[in-house]
């Protein structure tokens, strides 16, 4: 009997030591089963949070991009303008990718007086005196640079047009460097533009 009960009781202690082993084996493959489980969600979640930091960072470059690009290109100054000394009407409009102004007006002291000519002997109404380009300067930001003609004698001059905080045009005329110029401030002429530029007084 008493070998009966200690056969059983190590049969029993093997028995419960081979079950442990075994729940110690299925716990063990439990807890890589819930660790692997862990990786792959918690993989799935970096994974997500970087697609959508992508998606941010690209949403602020493009929307960076677009407001640099708006912020940099200047309003071209398009429209009919009057001269500093309110001698002519100036129409500033595009050509071929660029702005170009031309002479739709001239201002006369008589109705009947003819039309002044360029230093070629041409009529100066529609003649194209200014013609500029959208281009980079120094300092990366936009403008207007081309060059001015003066029809009275044929000299040409670099020249830059931009709209200021009045939305009037200022135009540059220089030699060489910007600093050596002159800038002349033109107004927005909103009157009624003549057949043959002749206007009958000076406009103001």
């Amino acid at each position: 009997m008493r070998f009966f009960c200690n056969s059983y009781a190590k049969s029993s202690t093997r028995h419960q030591y081979s079950l442990a082993r075994r729940g110690k084996t299925l716990v063990g493959a439990c807890h890589q089963i819930v660790r692997k489980n862990s990786l792959i969600c918690l993989g799935d979640y970096f994974l997500l949070r970087f697609l959508r930091g992508l998606w941010l960072l690209a949403t602020l470059l493009c929307g960076g991009t677009a407001a640099l690009a708006a912020s940099a290109s200047p309003t071209p100054p398009i429209g009919n303008w009057l001269t500093a000394d309110h001698s002519a009407v100036i129409q500033v409009g595009p050509c071929g990718g660029q702005l170009c102004g031309r002479i739709v007006g001239i201002a006369l002291k008589h109705q009947t007086d003819p039309m002044p000519v360029d230093w070629r002997g041409q009529p100066q109404c529609g003649e194209a005196i200014l013609q500029t380009a959208l281009v980079l300067n120094n300092s990366g930001a936009s403008a207007w640079v081309g060059t001015v003609l003066d029809p009275r004698n044929g000299n040409v001059y670099q020249a830059s047009i931009a709209l200021d905080m009045s939305h009037h045009l200022r135009m540059r005329g220089y030699l060489g460097l910007p600093i050596f110029g002159q800038t002349q401030t033109w107004l927005p002429y909103n009157g009624q533009i003549p057949v043959g530029c002749k206007l009958p007084r000076a406009p103001g």
